[in-house]
């Protein structure tokens, strides 16, 4: 049977596009499904389970994984070395090599490769190129949540060099994906280190040596003082829908900031909803000042981001609140970042009513209490976490570029061209 392509506009046989040291090669040629079942996960030994949520587009290992332990119905097992392939969605791109043995969704494909038949570990990196996912999303089927079948898959065809280049890739992309696991792990331990300081910071303060028990509240030092947010700040719910509906939007326009534009610590500029200056007029008590804080008050309500000169004169949205600040009592930067401090977190996810969608109102959040310093130590204390933010965010942003230089890596060197 002759492969046939798409290149250059027109259609080709595979044989045509081969370069000299190069071989096609069927993913059926290099890997088999594994179809294993464990009928009751709880009980077999095996610790971790993994569902199609832990995956994550273009990571070439196994991250996340959760436990067996309320398992109820059977799984997939899978080996250290293995591949797990999301079968549905695949436009999420998810296909990941596990590290320890356990049991999977059903929804995933448990992959192994043939052994002797490519360089070991090149089958993870094959699996996260954009040409596999371009023919997987093109082959997969189905209304609601398309599933691609391994049928399909095992007639996805591409080249490869010589088994000594494909051991050079391998090495090389395995120790591009080293370093972003250590640039993560460092990000995950600066943001513990960060909680630890804030619990200094926040208890402590700076340089104090006579510190005072404040009843329902815990330890401060002496001069601090532990308010209601209602007593230093104003609390208010973005427009409900009778006030602005999505058919409202235009394309040009002043930006509305949802729930879905709060980032780590900073709002996220992409695709905004816009309004016309009439309905931003309209809707003018919902325009955000520079030191506002809008905070999430419908599911991950433990969300907030700092309202910046960019952001000012923008809206904020009905599954927001707004928090505006005495400036005489308080600096912005430092209760932005005592909302980021796990404990007050903890306190706004107990005040929160509903179940599975834990949700936030004014007094609920205007009623929790908050410490206090002087202004000048608000200050000290809000630069000296600011800086820690930044510092992390560069991390972030270095494991950004990592995993996008990572990625092109993968196309350029599984590329014969």
């Amino acid at each position: 049977m002759r492969i046939w392509s798409l290149h250059l506009g027109r259609w080709v046989s595979m044989s045509e596009l081969v370069p000299d040291g190069w071989k096609s090669f069927r993913l059926g040629d290099v890997a088999e499904e594994i179809s294993d079942r464990v009928d009751n996960p709880s009980k077999s030994g095996y610790d971790r389970f993994v569902g199609l949520d832990h995956l994550d587009s273009g990571e070439l290992t196994v991250r996340r994984w959760g436990s067996t332990a309320d398992l109820l119905s059977a799984m997939k097992l899978f080996k250290s070395g293995d591949i797990l392939i999301g079968r549905r969605n695949a436009y999420l791109k998810r296909a990941s090599k596990a590290e320890f043995d356990g049991v999977c969704s059903g929804d995933a494909y448990v992959v192994r490769e043939k052994p002797g038949t490519i360089a070991g570990g090149l089958l993870p990196i094959i699996l996260n190129s954009d040409s596999f996912w371009d023919y997987t999303i093109a082959h997969a089927s189905g209304t609601m949540s398309k599933r691609a079948k391994w049928r399909d898959l095992v007639e996805y065809t591409f080249l490869l060099p010589s088994p000594e280049e494909q051991h050079r890739i391998a090495t090389t992309l395995w120790a591009a994906e080293d370093c972003i696991v250590k640039g993560e792990r460092f990000v995950a331990a600066a943001e513990r280190a960060k909680q630890v300081l804030m619990g200094e910071l926040f208890s402590k303060g700076i340089g104090h040596t006579e510190f005072q028990q404040v009843k329902g509240f815990g330890i401060v030092p002496k001069g601090w003082n532990v308010h209601l947010l209602s007593e230093v700040s104003s609390v208010k719910t973005g427009p409900f829908g009778a006030q602005l509906h999505q058919k409202d939007y235009v394309d040009i326009g002043s930006p509305i900031i949802t729930v879905e534009h709060l980032g780590d610590i900073s709002v996220l500029h992409e695709n905004l909803p816009l309004v016309s200056d009439h309905d931003k007029k309209r809707l003018s008590q919902y325009i955000l000042n520079e030191g506002d804080i809008v905070f999430s008050r419908v599911g991950s309500i433990d969300r907030n981001c700092l309202i910046t000169s960019k952001e000012a004169g923008w809206l904020f949205s009905g599954r927001l609140l707004r928090v505006r600040f005495d400036k005489e009592k308080v600096i912005s930067t430092y209760l932005n970042s005592y909302f980021n401090f796990e404990p007050f977190k903890q306190r706004v996810r107990n005040v929160a009513v509903g179940g599975t969608m834990p949700c936030l109102n004014t007094k609920l959040l205007s009623d929790i209490r908050i410490p206090l310093p002087p202004l000048p130590e608000q200050r000290h204390i809000a630069g000296i976490l600011t800086r820690c933010d930044e510092m992390i965010a560069a991390a972030r942003a270095n494991v950004a570029a990592a995993k996008a230089l990572k990625m092109k890596m993968i196309n350029e060197m599984m590329s014969a061209e």
